[in-house]
């Protein structure tokens, strides 16, 4: 009997690395800031009067990486999520490489653990390149100048750096459901576009429902329910009840989808 090996984490990295959809979504993420910024010098000086964050953007370099993260932390963040998930084992199995990795004696749901870790890293790493070229192109654009809480005061740069961190980290929580349900389509499906697409949906479903208040108290169990509670550090004072609630939502969402990922993964046929 062959012995078991390790897939180391590297060689998994340089692997998804590799493919462009990978490549595309960090470059996307990472150039989102000098977009925004081009877009404002295009659209010219913000309204006279405004207490949101896109009537204050221009106020400072936190102010606009707060307004950033914002613009990011929903719909798109959500999109790269599923395509960084969606192409872990579906990836594999449209390049018909999966059935040859899995030649190498590594179990399978330790193979599927190690692709998860890798895009969770390349995700998290992304968000954090988001918040800080963001707050690069801010500070140059705006000066150090700390965030310009809407509706209240302008907090220092030590305070708003620190919110930063923490809404970056609260909306990388917020995607654990994206992530764990791409990770149970990409080993459902053969097709990394199908599993993307499978996370898109889900996510444009839920927040239909979460729009509908006839659903009432039953809304808390949606996955987008708590999407924007990284927000909550935009805010004086601080509510750190949604936050929480994300968190604790995302875990749950990543248990439950995780572990039915896992399940189905060690008995995929891969013959073909």
């Amino acid at each position: 009997m062959r012995a078991l090996v390790r897939l180391p984490f590297r060689v998994e990295l340089a692997r998804q690395l590799s493919q462009w959809r990978v490549r595309i979504a960090l470059g996307v993420l990472a150039l989102l800031p000098v977009v925004v910024r081009i877009a404002l010098l295009v659209g010219g000086p913000p309204p006279a009067r405004g207490t949101d964050l896109t009537a204050l953007a221009q106020q400072s370099g936190a102010t606009f990486a707060a307004f950033v993260l914002v613009l990011t932390g929903g719909f798109l963040a959500t999109l790269v999520a599923a395509l960084l998930f969606g192409d872990l084992i579906a990836g594999e199995a449209s390049r018909s490489t999966l059935k040859y990795l899995l030649t190498v004696p590594v179990p399978r749901v330790r193979l599927l653990g190690v692709k998860v870790r890798v895009a969770a890293s390349l995700l998290l790493v992304g968000l954090v390149a988001l918040t800080a070229v963001s707050l690069l192109v801010g500070l140059l654009s705006y000066g150090a100048g700390g965030l310009q809480v809407p509706g209240g005061p302008r907090l220092g740069f030590g305070d708003s750096a620190l919110r930063l961190a923490a809404a970056t980290g609260t909306a990388a929580a917020g995607l654990l459901w994206a992530a764990a349900l791409g990770t149970l389509l990409t080993v459902v499906s053969d097709s990394p576009l199908a599993a993307a697409g499978g996370v898109v949906l889900g996510s444009i479903l839920s927040r239909i429902l979460d729009q509908i208040p006839a659903l009432g108290d039953l809304r808390v169990v949606l996955p987008t329910h708590f999407s924007s509670a990284f927000q909550s550090f935009f805010e004086s004072p601080v509510d750190l009840a949604p936050v929480a609630s994300s968190v604790l939502s995302g875990l749950i969402w990543a248990i439950v989808l995780g572990t039915l990922a896992a399940w189905r993964f060690s008995r995929k046929d891969v013959s073909g």
